[in-house]
């Protein structure tokens, strides 16, 4: 289960690292640039964008919330979650670790600003989270999706599939902004805690979504479609979209897993997700996550890892993840008590 975790957060890391040099740029600027195979591997050092930054700080604050309910038997995951976003937004406010900084927050490499999604820094400006029930905003976009896989390893499917939706409706307030993210948690709870296959992963997947948001549950259709009829390419990705709304990332992000899904296709199934005219880190990120949380580090290219930033700080608190999972012991006393920003 710890591999599994890992593999989720470094996986999606290398995703990240791997389509942010290219996010935004159109798939023939991306050929001029890196020659008719696109962007192959992820640049040196490997810089990670908000979306790792943020999952991070997702895990942090899941495992709050995990360790304040064993140890008083209060569950609030909404609340822990949402002050852990807030200590994010404080790393891309300040110059480095304010006096007193435990955690996350007392990572100086966390204080760097990459170009974060202003959906979401104006959310977290707010005084008080908002909900699913209660949202600020319409926001259909990938940012909280992105963000949401730790909530697989939840203690069950029904739990990683909610708390997937409350993480993301912290920011996005539309239904097609947070069922994606509640769909993506199950997916990484249905291969990597209950050890399903992929293809019948996704389709219990589809199968739930469907009842909160149908552009998702469609998406994820076509995405299915295409995966199992020709060959994997650019054009069928573009079919399903750009990845700059919830849907169409976490669509992207399946398709590539579903061409990709054999462990030794881990980088080709990145590539395939990163070399788009779209949200290429988004939806690499995604890919990774899905297939790290299936095969676990095994799959994990290691001359990638060796570059890639904040590979430390991702395994110590996806080791935590995974362990919280069987109920083995960690040290609580990293997530215990946490600064309120």
């Amino acid at each position: 289960m710890v591999d599994r975790a890992v593999g989720c957060l470094l996986g999606g890391a290398l995703g990240d690292a791997l389509g942010a040099p290219v996010e935004f740029v159109p798939l023939d600027g991306i050929r001029r640039e890196y020659g008719p195979n696109g962007i192959v591997e992820p640049p040196r050092p490997a810089l990670v964008s908000d979306d790792t930054q943020m999952t991070l700080f997702t895990a942090e604050g899941y495992l709050n919330a995990w360790v304040r309910g064993h140890a008083e038997g209060v569950w609030e995951p909404d609340q822990a979650v949402w002050r852990a976003y807030r200590r994010w937004l404080a790393t891309q406010q300040l110059d480095g670790p304010p006096q007193g900084a435990a955690g996350l927050l007392s990572e100086e490499r966390l204080y760097a600003s990459r170009s974060p999604g202003l959906t979401c820094l104006r959310a977290l400006s707010a005084d008080e989270p908002p909900s699913r029930e209660c949202p600020r905003n319409d926001a259909k976009g990938c940012g909280g999706v992105v963000r949401a896989a730790p909530a697989g390893f939840a203690p069950s499917s029904a739990i990683a599939y909610d708390l997937g939706c409350r993480f993301a409706a912290l920011t996005h307030g539309h239904p097609a902004g947070w069922a994606p993210a509640g769909a993506l948690a199950l997916l990484v709870h249905l291969v990597a805690v209950k050890r399903r296959p992929l293809g019948e992963a996704v389709d219990q997947v589809i199968g739930r979504v469907l009842r909160d948001d149908a552009a998702t549950g469609s998406a994820l259709l076509n995405a299915v479609r295409l995966a199992e009829h020709g060959d994997p390419g650019p054009d069928r990705v573009q079919e399903i979209g750009q990845g700059w709304l919830g849907s169409e990332a976490l669509a992207i992000g399946v398709y590539a897993a579903l061409a990709g899904r054999r462990p030794r296709r881990f980088a080709d199934a990145l590539r395939l997700a990163a070399n788009h005219s779209g949200d290429s880190d988004s939806t690499a990120s995604i890919t990774g996550q899905i297939l790290g949380a299936l095969h676990g580090t095994a799959a994990l290219p290691g001359a990638w890892l060796e570059r890639l930033e904040l590979c430390d700080v991702l395994t110590e608190v996806a080791t935590d993840l995974g362990l919280s999972t069987v109920d083995v012991n960690f040290d609580h006393r990293r997530y215990a008590r946490q600064p309120v920003v």
